[in-house]
Parts: structure tokens; C-alpha cells; sequence
């Protein structure tokens, strides 16, 4: 019987001190409201001071222009791409526009006028955790000073990708294969051309056989007609070599992204007001020492 006592003491206490606790905050709440309304226009004027601060850095602040392009990738690892981005991306913002400059093939004048860089794979929710993301299109979020060189900013970033030393190589190899491959083809077709125009059109004896084998015309044709939609298949192949091609390209930006003037305000009025609650808090705590 005296421990349910004890216990039910313990509880009654926890509870009274809980009830000290909020209520000692509620004496603080109400403390720092009657010092904020008996210094309100001193708080008043920190705090419009505070929206002139704010409109001032906005007007100091550089505007720039944000706009994206989406790229699309050969049969080639997302990582690789992810990497490249990545040092470029931190050059940037280390300000190191001189490699930029060397890296992108372009002005150092040009280079200086980029903000900020960031990139995305779009397909990176799509796979398993455990998934190697390969041939993926993603998206690079460039943030200029200048929005006119938005237009030259698309093929110094492809071209940068593009001339990855592992990527060049690859590239390399695989146009040298698609050319001797159509080199090969047209040979074979002005060969059957051949063929065909002195089957068509005889000059002097002929037998009807090549190599011991009857010549047939229709099979001549069927033959040539085949490599050729080879060969084009080829070229087409050879037109679509590139590692790194534009899906969506920077669209042009008439109007500011940034910097926003509510948002400069807004930090400006907010950050006035904690000042001048600090101020006036400050001094209702003097004022409390010189009573006493």
C-alpha cells in the first residue's frame, strides 16, 4: 500500500513539474510580446531597415538566366558521363575559368558568365538499386549570366563529352569498321554492276555462265538491291556515330531567373524584425538592472 502511495507521489510530481515547465514558457512568450509592443517602433524601424537592406542586395545581385537541355547517350555507362560533369561542374564553382575556358573551347570572357551547373538522369527512379544505368538520357541545368550564349553553350557541352579520350577512341574504331565495311559494298556493287551490263548488253561470246554457275539477271538485281540498302543502313549508321546526342536544347530565356525581389525582401523584413526584437530585449534587460 505505501509503494501505489509513493508511486502515485512520483507521478503527481512529474506532472507539476511538467506543468512549471510550460508555464515558465508561457511567462517568456509573454515577456518578449510586451517588450516588442512597448518598443514597437524601434522594432518598426529595424525592421524597415531590415526591407531597405534587402532591396539593396537585390539591386547589388547580378541577374541570371536558368534553362536546361536534355541529351541523350549511346550505349555508354551513366556514370562515365556523371563524372565528367561532376569536374566540370566543380571548376565552375571554384571559379577556375581558365580551364573552363580550355575545357568547353570557348572565351574565358564567355566562361566567367556561367552561374552554375547541375545535372540529372531522368531514368535514375526507374532502375533496381543494384541496376547500371547505361544509355540514358539526362539533363544538364546551366544557370548564365549572359542568355545569349545559351545557343553556343549546346555544342561546348557535347563536344566536351564527346571528347572523352576513351569515348573518342571508341568512336574512332567503330568508324573505321562502318567505312571499310561500305568500301567493301560499293566494290561488290560496281562488281555486280559490271555483271549486269554485259549480261544486258553482250559484246562478243557468251557462254551464260560465270565460274562454271548459269548467270541470272534477276538474281543479279536481287543481289545488288540488297547491298545497297546494306550500304545505306551503313551510312546511316556512320551519320549516327556520335556518343552524345542534343534531344532538347536550351530554350531562350527573356526574363531573369534570378535574383527574386520577394525573396530579397522577405529575408530583409524577417531578419530585420529578429534584430530589432534582440535590440529592444537587450534593452528591457538594462532597464530591468538600473530598477533593481
Amino acid at each position: 500500500m505505501q509503494q501505489v502511495d509513493k508511486d502515485e507521489i512520483d507521478v503527481a510530481e512529474v506532472f507539476r513539474n511538467i506543468g512549471l515547465f510550460f508555464n515558465s514558457i508561457k511567462k517568456r512568450i509573454q515577456y518578449v510580446f510586451d517588450v516588442v509592443l512597448s518598443h514597437k517602433l524601434m522594432i518598426i524601424g529595424i525592421t524597415a531597415l531590415g526591407l531597405g537592406v534587402g532591396y539593396l542586395t537585390y539591386s547589388l545581385t547580378k541577374p541570371y538566366y536558368t534553362s536546361s537541355m536534355t541529351l541523350m547517350l549511346a550505349n555508354i555507362r551513366n556514370e562515365f558521363i556523371e563524372d565528367q560533369l561532376n569536374k566540370l561542374s566543380t571548376m565552375i564553382g571554384e571559379g577556375n575559368y581558365e580551364v573552363v575556358a580550355d575545357r568547353l573551347d570557348i572565351s574565358q570572357a564567355s566562361a566567367q558568365q556561367i552561374k552554375e551547373m547541375k545535372f540529372s538522369n531522368l531514368d535514375q527512379d526507374r532502375i533496381e538499386e543494384d541496376s547500371v544505368l547505361t544509355g540514358s538520357p539526362f539533363r544538364i541545368e546551366l544557370s548564365l549570366y549572359n542568355r545569349e550564349l545559351f545557343e553556343s553553350m549546346e555544342p561546348a557541352l557535347t563536344n566536351y563529352l564527346e571528347n572523352n579520350r576513351y569515348f573518342a577512341k571508341q568512336k574512332r574504331i567503330k568508324q573505321r569498321q562502318v567505312e571499310s565495311m561500305i568500301s567493301k559494298l560499293k566494290g561488290e556493287i560496281s562488281s555486280i554492276d559490271s555483271m549486269k551490263t554485259n549480261v544486258g548488253s553482250p559484246r562478243g561470246p557468251v557462254n551464260g555462265f560465270v565460274y562454271g554457275q548459269p548467270i541470272d539477271p534477276t538474281n543479279l538485281y536481287k543481289e545488288s538491291i540488297l547491298m545497297y540498302k546494306e550500304q545505306v543502313e551503313l551510312e546511316a549508321d556512320l551519320e549516327n556515330l556520335d556518343n552524345v546526342e542534343i534531344v532538347t536544347g536550351f530554350v531562350p530565356k527573356l526574363l531573369p531567373t534570378g535574383p527574386s525581389l520577394k525573396r530579397h525582401l522577405a529575408i530583409g523584413v524577417g531578419l530585420g524584425f529578429i534584430v530589432g526584437v534582440i535590440v529592444a530585449l537587450n534593452l528591457a534587460k538594462k532597464r530591468r538592472k538600473l530598477l533593481s
